[in-house]
């Protein structure tokens, strides 16, 4: 019997997942839980062969581990997903990305966020922790901040899977593919999936004292990094719009947003405050990849591994 899965991807960081597998076997409940991990990475399979040393030490939790030959963040996701509603009795699907690691109540506030608001989808808080000195003003870009809403209770969506509660049920609805293929290695698979289960009337909560831990490594902590995270967001945002919609709809709906991002963006380049200026220019690369989504370019931020 399995009532939970938590379903973790990875590729190319045994360090993350083992770090992941650790703060999971902390876990202060007396539910049903099984722990699946799928590596991306069919040659090498270092995430499989640190999962294995842990298991080979006795870990606490019944571990099912895939390889998915694939490359591509929603082929992994997909292949989770079923190999979790596979396990009998299941009710819950939950995901972490291979960078995290878990707060030891995680799973409780998870499932009592559940229970008081039906949600379909409950996500989570994720707080940072900083690989190298990083300076200050850094730490106050808005990608890099803590995810903290300040309250838990329902809210109209959730938009990503670092840190997320699914209902069984939910994603069988959904069919045999979830995650939109499509999307191998632009990301943003994740808020397309939770857009669509949004416009079939699920509902979302958000746990704010449900937390987990990102080690964010060096090589994301970059001015380049920053700046095109921001056009990446840009483009699958309006990459998921327009499978909801006409071009020429999300064309009108987002111009202004484009315009603004330009102007705003074209201004605070101006400052000689770091902070202020690379959050500025930030708009003008997310108004950028607003319109390489509209002309059908795609710009593909997870062909590179950050914390290899």
């Amino acid at each position: 019997m399995t009532e939970i899965a938590i379903c973790i991807a990875t590729r190319q960081r045994p360090k993350g997942i083992t770090r992941t597998l650790r703060s999971l076997a902390a876990l202060q409940t007396e539910r049903a839980v099984t722990v699946i991990v799928a590596d991306n990475d069919a040659e090498k399979q270092e995430g499989i062969a640190a999962a294995k040393a842990l298991r080979a030490e006795g870990y606490r939790w019944p571990l099912e581990l895939l390889t998915v030959a694939q490359p591509g963040i929603p082929q992994v996701r997909n292949a989770l997903v079923a190999a979790a509603l596979r396990l009998p009795d299941i009710r819950f699907v939950a995901m972490l990305d291979d960078d995290e690691a878990a707060d030891p109540h995680w799973l409780h506030a998870m499932l009592a966020c559940q229970a008081a608001t039906r949600g379909d989808v409950v996500g989570g808080a994720v707080l940072r922790e900083m690989e190298g000195d990083v300076p200050s003003w850094m730490m106050e870009h808005p990608i890099l901040r803590p995810k903290l809403r300040g309250a838990s209770g329902v809210v109209e969506l959730v938009d990503s899977t670092a840190n997320v509660l699914i209902a069984a049920e939910a994603l069988r609805a959904l069919g045999d593919t979830p995650f939109d293929e499509a999307m191998a290695l632009t990301g943003g698979s994740d808020k397309e999936l939770f857009t669509r289960m949004r416009r079939g009337g699920r509902r979302f909560a958000w746990a704010d004292d449900a937390r987990v831990t990102e080690l964010i490594p060096a090589s994301r902590i970059t001015t380049k990094w920053l700046l095109m995270r921001g056009y990446r967001i840009g483009m699958t945002d309006t990459i998921t719009a327009l499978t909801h919609s006409t071009p020429i709809k999300v064309a009108t709906a987002e111009a202004p947003r484009i315009v603004g991002g330009f102007v705003l963006g074209s201004l605070g380049a101006l400052t000689f405050d770091p902070g202020k200026r690379i959050e500025r220019l930030g708009k003008l690369y997310r108004a950028a990849g607003k319109i390489a989504a509209l002309t059908g370019n795609h710009y593909e931020e997870y062909r590179k591994v950050h914390g290899a």
